[in-house]
Protein backbone atom coordinates (compact mmCIF):
# COMPACT_ATOMS: atom_id res chain seq x y z
CA UNK A 1 0.00 0.00 0.00
CA UNK A 2 2.81 2.42 0.86
CA UNK A 3 4.35 1.80 -2.58
CA UNK A 4 1.23 3.35 -4.16
CA UNK A 5 2.13 6.68 -2.55
CA UNK A 6 5.85 6.71 -3.41
CA UNK A 7 5.27 8.96 -6.45
CA UNK A 8 3.58 11.50 -4.19
CA UNK A 9 6.75 12.04 -2.16
CA UNK A 10 8.92 13.54 -4.92
CA UNK A 11 9.81 17.12 -5.78
CA UNK A 12 6.95 17.54 -8.24
CA UNK A 13 4.28 16.89 -5.63
CA UNK A 14 6.17 19.04 -3.11
CA UNK A 15 6.12 21.97 -5.54
CA UNK A 16 2.44 21.36 -6.33
CA UNK A 17 1.60 21.23 -2.61
CA UNK A 18 3.42 24.52 -2.00
CA UNK A 19 1.51 26.14 -4.88
CA UNK A 20 -1.84 24.86 -3.57
CA UNK A 21 -0.98 25.84 0.00
CA UNK A 22 0.01 29.31 -1.12
CA UNK A 23 -3.24 29.61 -3.05
CA UNK A 24 -5.17 28.78 0.11
CA UNK A 25 -3.29 31.53 1.96
CA UNK A 26 -3.91 34.11 -0.78
CA UNK A 27 -7.57 33.06 -0.94
CA UNK A 28 -7.94 33.69 2.78
CA UNK A 29 -6.26 37.08 2.40
CA UNK A 30 -8.42 37.93 -0.62
CA UNK A 31 -11.65 36.52 0.80
CA UNK A 32 -12.46 34.27 -2.17
CA UNK A 33 -11.57 30.72 -3.17
CA UNK A 34 -12.29 31.42 -6.87
CA UNK A 35 -9.90 34.31 -7.41
CA UNK A 36 -7.06 36.00 -5.62
CA UNK A 37 -7.84 39.47 -4.37
CA UNK A 38 -5.89 42.59 -5.22
CA UNK A 39 -4.31 42.77 -1.76
CA UNK A 40 -2.71 39.33 -2.13
CA UNK A 41 -1.58 40.14 -5.69
CA UNK A 42 0.07 43.33 -4.45
CA UNK A 43 1.64 41.56 -1.44
CA UNK A 44 3.07 38.59 -3.36
CA UNK A 45 3.14 39.54 -7.05
CA UNK A 46 6.35 40.63 -8.76
CA UNK A 47 7.10 44.03 -10.24
CA UNK A 48 10.25 46.06 -10.65
CA UNK A 49 8.65 48.68 -8.43
CA UNK A 50 8.28 46.08 -5.65
CA UNK A 51 11.97 45.23 -5.90
CA UNK A 52 12.98 48.89 -5.88
CA UNK A 53 10.81 49.36 -2.76
CA UNK A 54 12.61 46.53 -0.94
CA UNK A 55 9.93 43.84 -1.25
CA UNK A 56 12.54 41.23 -2.18
CA UNK A 57 10.36 38.22 -1.32
CA UNK A 58 8.19 38.83 -4.39
CA UNK A 59 10.91 37.44 -6.66
CA UNK A 60 10.01 34.02 -5.19
CA UNK A 61 6.42 34.42 -4.01
CA UNK A 62 5.16 35.45 -7.44
CA UNK A 63 5.92 31.98 -8.87
CA UNK A 64 3.67 30.43 -6.22
CA UNK A 65 0.87 33.04 -6.45
CA UNK A 66 -2.01 32.54 -8.90
CA UNK A 67 -4.76 34.91 -9.95
CA UNK A 68 -7.56 32.33 -9.83
CA UNK A 69 -8.31 28.69 -9.13
CA UNK A 70 -8.38 28.06 -12.91
CA UNK A 71 -4.93 29.66 -13.25
CA UNK A 72 -3.64 27.43 -10.45
CA UNK A 73 -5.29 24.31 -11.89
CA UNK A 74 -3.84 24.78 -15.35
CA UNK A 75 -0.34 25.37 -14.04
CA UNK A 76 -0.52 22.40 -11.66
CA UNK A 77 -1.58 19.99 -14.41
CA UNK A 78 1.48 20.88 -16.47
CA UNK A 79 3.77 21.06 -13.43
CA UNK A 80 2.81 17.48 -12.61
CA UNK A 81 3.16 16.25 -16.22
CA UNK A 82 6.63 17.72 -16.78
CA UNK A 83 7.86 17.29 -13.23
CA UNK A 84 7.00 13.58 -13.31
CA UNK A 85 8.70 13.30 -16.71
CA UNK A 86 11.92 14.64 -15.18
CA UNK A 87 11.55 12.31 -12.20
CA UNK A 88 11.09 9.36 -14.60
CA UNK A 89 14.26 10.43 -16.43
CA UNK A 90 16.11 10.08 -13.11
CA UNK A 91 16.84 13.79 -12.63
CA UNK A 92 17.70 14.42 -8.94
CA UNK A 93 15.05 16.01 -6.72
CA UNK A 94 17.11 19.10 -5.91
CA UNK A 95 17.79 19.68 -9.62
CA UNK A 96 14.06 19.66 -10.41
CA UNK A 97 13.31 22.08 -7.58
CA UNK A 98 16.19 24.40 -8.54
CA UNK A 99 15.10 24.32 -12.19
CA UNK A 100 11.57 25.35 -11.16
CA UNK A 101 12.91 28.20 -9.01
CA UNK A 102 15.63 29.44 -11.37
CA UNK A 103 13.49 29.43 -14.52
CA UNK A 104 10.55 31.06 -12.74
CA UNK A 105 12.65 33.81 -11.19
CA UNK A 106 14.62 34.42 -14.39
CA UNK A 107 11.48 34.47 -16.54
CA UNK A 108 9.79 36.99 -14.23
CA UNK A 109 12.83 39.21 -13.84
CA UNK A 110 13.86 39.31 -17.49
CA UNK A 111 10.33 39.73 -18.84
CA UNK A 112 9.83 42.63 -16.41
CA UNK A 113 13.15 44.25 -17.35
CA UNK A 114 12.63 43.93 -21.09
CA UNK A 115 8.89 44.14 -21.74
CA UNK A 116 6.95 45.70 -18.87
CA UNK A 117 6.47 48.96 -17.05
CA UNK A 118 7.96 49.05 -13.53
CA UNK A 119 4.49 48.97 -11.93
CA UNK A 120 3.18 45.95 -13.88
CA UNK A 121 2.55 43.10 -11.42
CA UNK A 122 3.05 39.47 -12.44
CA UNK A 123 1.92 36.27 -10.76
CA UNK A 124 1.92 32.61 -11.66
CA UNK A 125 4.04 29.52 -12.07
CA UNK A 126 3.95 29.58 -15.87
CA UNK A 127 7.58 30.65 -16.29
CA UNK A 128 8.62 27.81 -13.98
CA UNK A 129 6.33 25.29 -15.67
CA UNK A 130 7.60 26.25 -19.12
CA UNK A 131 11.09 26.00 -17.58
CA UNK A 132 10.41 22.39 -16.63
CA UNK A 133 9.04 21.72 -20.10
CA UNK A 134 12.15 23.29 -21.65
CA UNK A 135 14.43 21.24 -19.42
CA UNK A 136 12.63 18.05 -20.51
CA UNK A 137 13.28 19.00 -24.14
CA UNK A 138 16.87 20.10 -23.47
CA UNK A 139 17.71 16.94 -21.56
CA UNK A 140 16.05 14.62 -24.07
CA UNK A 141 17.77 16.40 -26.96
CA UNK A 142 21.14 16.17 -25.18
CA UNK A 143 20.68 12.44 -24.54
CA UNK A 144 19.45 11.89 -28.10
CA UNK A 145 16.05 10.68 -26.93
CA UNK A 146 13.76 10.22 -29.96
CA UNK A 147 10.91 11.89 -28.02
CA UNK A 148 12.70 15.26 -28.02
CA UNK A 149 10.99 16.42 -31.22
CA UNK A 150 7.59 15.51 -29.79
CA UNK A 151 8.34 17.50 -26.64
CA UNK A 152 9.35 20.51 -28.73
CA UNK A 153 6.15 20.24 -30.78
CA UNK A 154 4.03 20.04 -27.61
CA UNK A 155 5.85 23.04 -26.14
CA UNK A 156 5.08 25.13 -29.22
CA UNK A 157 1.41 24.11 -29.13
CA UNK A 158 1.18 24.86 -25.39
CA UNK A 159 2.88 28.20 -25.90
CA UNK A 160 0.31 29.16 -28.52
CA UNK A 161 -2.72 28.02 -26.50
CA UNK A 162 -1.48 29.33 -23.16
CA UNK A 163 -1.07 32.80 -24.60
CA UNK A 164 -4.35 34.51 -23.85
CA UNK A 165 -5.39 37.87 -22.55
CA UNK A 166 -3.55 39.00 -19.42
CA UNK A 167 -0.89 36.36 -20.01
CA UNK A 168 2.81 37.12 -19.75
CA UNK A 169 3.82 35.31 -22.94
CA UNK A 170 7.34 36.63 -22.46
CA UNK A 171 7.67 34.74 -19.16
CA UNK A 172 6.41 31.59 -20.90
CA UNK A 173 8.94 31.97 -23.69
CA UNK A 174 11.83 32.94 -21.40
CA UNK A 175 11.02 30.08 -18.99
CA UNK A 176 11.10 27.68 -21.94
CA UNK A 177 14.44 29.06 -23.20
CA UNK A 178 16.06 29.02 -19.75
CA UNK A 179 14.73 25.50 -19.21
CA UNK A 180 16.23 24.28 -22.49
CA UNK A 181 19.60 25.78 -21.54
CA UNK A 182 19.48 24.15 -18.10
CA UNK A 183 18.36 20.79 -19.53
CA UNK A 184 21.26 20.83 -21.99
CA UNK A 185 23.83 21.89 -19.40
CA UNK A 186 26.39 19.52 -17.93
CA UNK A 187 24.86 20.03 -14.48
CA UNK A 188 21.54 18.55 -15.56
CA UNK A 189 22.18 14.81 -15.38
CA UNK A 190 20.93 11.70 -13.74
CA UNK A 191 22.09 10.97 -10.20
Amino acid sequence: MEEDFEDLKGPTMLLAAINVGFYVITSIIGGSIMSTGDLAIVMFGFSLNHLASGFLWVIITNIFTHSSIAHLGGNMIFLIVYGFRLEEDGIPDQTIILTYLITGVAASLFSALIFFEPFAVMVGASGSVFGLLGSVFGYQHKTKNPNAKKVLFVSIILFIFASGANTNVFAHFLGLVFGILIGRSRYFNKE
